[in-house]
Order: structure tokens, then sequence, then C-alpha cells
């Protein structure tokens, strides 16, 4: 099946299409030098009016269902569902601009900001590395409360998964290993929303 590429104007539904993916990880700069996030919580989401839905998703290949009328053998999980994916346009200048909108959107939309999860592919996003300035400790301390959107950047030093995802694909620490680090990003949780180069998150994921 296929997904059908979004523009920034279309956030949002972020959560609105199922697709799969593989593993691995990932690290480049963040956007604008300028202006610092402000320490805290993440502010709220940009006042504005409601974004018109997207209807649209797509599963991608390899994800496993379990089988119509067949139940899952004694002592085995069923296979995990595909996650649903969206595909959201972004250049190397704007992509965290169109992913800050993507989050604004789920806010908007409803979804808690506990269960949203940014994943920066190469450089940290400008609010992980403002996070980051009080230590090691604090930052990893909001991710296991699990309160607020929270902002990492592959490879992560450990496990993260959350219910709605953000990917930003904004280059890679190791292009050799591009492919698996997007793909791993993509496992990582139930809904997600990609912004970057559609067509090269194509090449790397497999994704139609």
């Amino acid at each position: 099946m296929t997904v059908n590429p979004v523009t920034a104007e279309n956030t949002a539904d972020a959560t609105s299409a199922p697709v799969t993916a593989s593993s691995a990880p990932s690290v480049p700069q963040p956007a604008s030098p300028g202006a610092a996030p402000k320490p805290g919580p993440r502010p709220g989401p940009k006042p504005g009016p409601p974004k018109p839905a997207v209807p649209r998703q797509a599963t991608a290949a390899g994800a496993g269902k379990p089988a119509a009328g067949k139940p899952a053998k004694p002592g085995k999980s069923a296979p995990a569902a595909a996650p649903r994916v969206t595909l959201l346009a972004a250049t190397a200048d704007n992509v965290f601009d169109v992913a800050d909108d993507a989050v604004d959107a789920l806010l908007e939309a409803g979804a808690e900001p506990g269960s949203i999860l940014v994943l920066t592919t190469g450089g940290a996003h400008p609010w992980q590395q403002h996070e980051e300035t009080f230590g090691a400790t604090q930052y990893w301390r909001q991710y296991d409360e699990g309160k607020d959107v929270f902002y990492a950047s592959l490879p992560a030093s450990r496990p993260l998964r959350r219910t709605t995802l953000v990917v930003v694909v904004n280059g890679f620490v190791d292009e050799a290993t591009a492919g698996q680090t997007l793909k791993a990003a993509l496992t990582a949780g139930a809904s997600v929303t990609v912004c970057g180069d559609i067509e090269r998150v194509r090449a790397l994921t497999g994704l139609a």
C-alpha cells in the first residue's frame, strides 16, 4: 500500500497513517542557533485555527498481524501491529519547524504530552540541547516521569518508546547505517510522524 506525502500545513492529523519498519540508530545540528528554548516544561501548542485533518494510512511491508481465525499458539504472544506512519515533507532548513508544528497538532488533537517522543536522526533538537544543560540525571528523569514531551537523538544511550512518535530526519551521524537508524526509530511508537525528505525516507525504509 502507499503513503501519500503531505505538507507542513497538513500536520493536524499527525497520527493518521499505518506503516512498519525495522531497526537501528543516529545524530547532526539544530536548525537555528539563535533563540535558545526557555527552561522548564515544553510550552503548550501554538494558538491558531484548527488544522484540517489529513486522513491517510498505510502499512509497511513486513508488519506482522495475527492471521484471521487463527489464535496465537500457547506460550507465544501475537505479533505487534504495524505502526501508523504519516510522512511530512520538510527541508534541512525547516525540518525542526515542521516537527514542532506536528507536536502542536498532536497536542491540539488531544494527545497527552507524556505520550509523545521526538527523535532526531542527526543533531539534537534545540529543546534537547537546552534540557541537557541541567545534567544527564535531570534530563532522563523527565523521560522516566513521562509528564511532558521528550526529545532525544539517535543513537540513544537507552531504549526509548512512547505511544506517539515524531521522527525528525535531519541527517545521520553515520550514513552507512542511515537505513537501520531510521527503521529502528519507526518501531519506537504505535503512531509515527516522519518529518524530512520524503523520497529519501522511502528509499531508506522501503515505505511505499
